[in-house]
């Protein structure tokens, strides 16, 4: 149920000047635990001429989608989600193609979207941005029917997600490390990328799906990546030694990564991608199960997303 209106205590009032209806939907298990304290910010920083709120918590996992669900059955103008970037996913596919606008509270490890958009790392400076904030239509994307919203690919990435998977030991230093031993091991896979125009067969280190341009942390993945193009930014990692992997990251952090020699990018509205073996596939960061060929498509203008003045 929606709380009363903290401000305007006349219901009269309170229906004349129409506050908009806002619900944040609190994933408790998020990497940084910031979201414990999401009520007294809300509290606080939330213009509550602006808006009538209410706080839920997800209990399990799928929980986030089955909320946002109900909050837009219920009429709630905008429902954010507070968490990282597999919270965002769940809301997110429940609100594609219709009026109720996505926001978002950065509680997650990497924060990748949030950081994109504007949200920044600070829960408390991202609930005052949500009072000034506009609205913008967002693209997304699907791997075999599935949502993403922002990145999706297969092969170290898809690797690290699954090694993190269930863990309780989240933020950086983790993923850090995770990373360095998972680049030690990982093996990658020979695979076929199929678009439109071209057809690329290579041994890859990682095969990224952009529909934004960040990871977590502001790794540029995809530094070209617009989402609201129509398209993919598609970037592969070829096999080499793993030293010059570690040695890119001061370009994935500058926004060059292009620039290096084993990368290869393009676009793309629709990406097949065919691997020998199973390799590991991940959506906004979420580890995932999959057989058989990864069919990618851009769905264009499918969000609207409160952005950050």
């Amino acid at each position: 149920m929606r709380q009363a209106h903290p401000v305007i205590k006349n219901p009269v009032l309170e229906e004349l000047l129409r506050p908009r209806q806002i619900v944040f939907i609190v994933n408790p298990k998020a990497g940084t635990n910031i979201q414990r304290h999401i009520r007294q910010s809300v509290d606080q920083h939330l213009d509550h001429r602006m808006f009538t709120y209410g706080i839920w918590h997800t209990e399990h996992v799928g929980h986030a989608a089955e909320l946002a669900r109900k909050a837009r059955e219920e009429g709630y103008d905008i429902v954010v989600a507070v968490g990282g970037d597999g919270s965002i996913n769940e809301v997110a596919s429940v609100l594609m193609h219709t009026d109720t606008v996505l926001g978002i509270i950065p509680a997650g490890s990497g924060n990748g979207l949030a950081t994109h958009l504007g949200y920044g790392r600070d829960m408390d400076k991202a609930v005052r941005k949500l009072n000034t904030a506009s609205v913008q239509t967002i693209d997304c994307g699907t791997l075999n029917g599935r949502p993403f919203i922002n990145l999706a690919g297969i092969g170290f990435d898809g690797f690290v997600a699954k090694q993190m998977k269930g863990s309780n030991w989240r933020g950086f230093l983790p993923y850090f490390l995770q990373s360095v031993k998972a680049g030690l091991t990982f093996t990658p896979h020979t695979c076929t990328i199929q678009t439109e125009d071209r057809t690329v067969t290579e041994k890859c280190f990682v095969v990224t799906v952009a529909n934004g341009p960040m990871y977590g942390y502001n790794f540029q993945i995809a530094p070209d990546a617009l989402l609201d193009d129509g398209l993919f930014s598609v970037v592969i990692f070829r096999d080499v030694p793993r030293w010059q992997y570690f040695a890119a990251l001061p370009s994935s952090l500058s926004g060059k990564l292009y620039d290096e020699g084993f990368v290869e990018h393009f676009t793309a509205r629709r990406v097949k991608i065919s691997c020998e073996g199973r390799p590991f596939v991940h959506v906004d960061g979420e580890s995932i199960e999959t057989s058989g060929d990864l069919e990618f498509e851009i769905i264009p203008k499918a969000l609207r997303v409160l952005v950050p003045s």
